[in-house]
């Protein structure tokens, strides 16, 4: 049976939480909760590595600063999602008219599979990025450090303009900077999960147009013209995703780089330090789920260009030599298109591929080996 459309449960309900779902009621009260919650908190990460900085080793301005960055990435998406929600809107809505109309030909319930991918895939992205903040706070609160002194450590180092030793003010403040930290890593993964749900569903109607094409024999001018109007619509929507999230890669593509680098620098350093086993817990979550951010922006663009080979390859496929002249002539400029691919880039610069993945993670690398002489 197929699925009323591919949109994720999972994604909808956290573009619903960030307010970045078009339409929902009480939308204006979830952007408030964000503009505060980021105001009073990553505010106070800045500050207080601003006011400590000269008085830090190198090792904890490199700790600051691979903490404070993913935070930033986090408000750099949500604020791009909310300029471009109309494009939002009309991504969803379209994806739902898609489902709805194309579903009487889809015979080998390439929606339903999709979906169910779809769903599981986003699920498992979100839960990763959940998780990561409790091995966290597991990481600093079973450190020596924490047990070695009297001073009561934060989850997240923060300059407040109170007193946050005393009870109950330490227990709001740990309470605050936990819930921060969970709503921030749910929000940075529902928008990776919503990329790799739009590129399934295009990659979905792609199969289904190709499938169908396949099995049924070709009889009229008017099925050809429904491949390549459909083939047109794809490449409409595959632009509008370009649009959304061209600048959100190239912001990705930037901290990505420096914040592997300085997470699996930190990572190293707890390995070659005594008891340092909470710290290598507190990063090791972290940097894989950054870096499987990374892979998913790349991935999706490796994707998109790879089932656009299919529709050129579904063209030529289609028995062109038996049709007459004026027919075949459709088919040639899908073929040219499909050879270009549909393309996401970063920020307009450079192609998302998996290359551009590998190219990110040698240079995070190298990076931490220049760090790792300059200890």
């Amino acid at each position: 049976m197929a699925a009323v459309n591919t949109i994720s449960p999972s994604v909808k309900f956290g573009l619903h939480c960030a307010g970045l779902l078009p339409g929902v009621r009480l939308s204006v009260l979830y952007k408030l909760y964000w503009v505060i919650l980021f105001s009073v908190f990553h505010t106070q990460q800045y500050n207080y590595l601003i006011q400590n900085y000269e008085f830090h080793t190198f090792i904890e301005i490199i700790d600051n600063v691979g903490i404070c960055l993913p935070f930033s990435l986090t408000y750099i998406k949500v604020f791009i999602v909310w300029i471009h929600q109309n494009l939002l809107r009309n991504i969803l809505s379209t994806m739902e008219k898609d489902c709805q109309r194309y579903a009487v030909i889809d015979t080998n319930n390439v929606i339903s599979k999709t979906a169910h991918w779809s769903y599981r895939s986003t699920t498992a992205i979100i839960s990763i990025s959940v998780i990561a903040p409790v091995f966290y706070a597991i990481g600093i609160f079973g450190s020596p450090e924490v047990s070695a002194t009297s001073h009561r450590k934060l989850l997240f180092k923060m300059d407040f303009p109170f007193d946050t030793d005393k009870s109950p003010v330490f227990e709001l403040v740990i309470f605050g900077q936990y819930v921060y930290h969970v709503s921030s890593a749910f929000v940075y993964s529902v928008l990776s999960g919503s990329l790799l749900m739009l590129v399934l569903h295009v990659g979905c109607q792609i199969d289904i147009i190709c499938q169908t094409l396949m099995e049924t024999p070709y009889e009229s001018e008017k099925q050809l013209k429904f491949f390549i109007s459909r083939h047109q619509e794809i490449i409409i929507f595959a632009q509008k995703i370009e649009k959304l999230f061209t600048y959100i890669a190239l912001s990705q593509l930037v901290t990505n780089t420096l914040i592997t680098c300085c997470l699996g620098y930190l990572m190293v350093i707890s390995l070659r330090i005594n008891s340092g086993f909470a710290l290598f817990v507190k990063y090791v979550i972290v940097y894989v789920a950054c870096a499987l951010d990374a892979f998913l922006y790349c991935f999706a663009g490796e994707y998109l260009s790879t089932k656009s080979k299919l529709l050129g390859d579904t063209a030529y496929d289609l028995l062109w030599y038996k049709m007459r002249p004026k027919e075949t002539r459709f088919l040639i400029p899908v073929i040219l298109r499909s050879q270009s691919g549909f393309i996401l880039t970063f920020g307009k610069f450079a192609s998302l591929s998996m290359e551009s993945f590998m190219a990110i993670m040698k240079a995070s690398g190298s990076y931490i080996s220049v760090l790792l002489a300059m200890t």
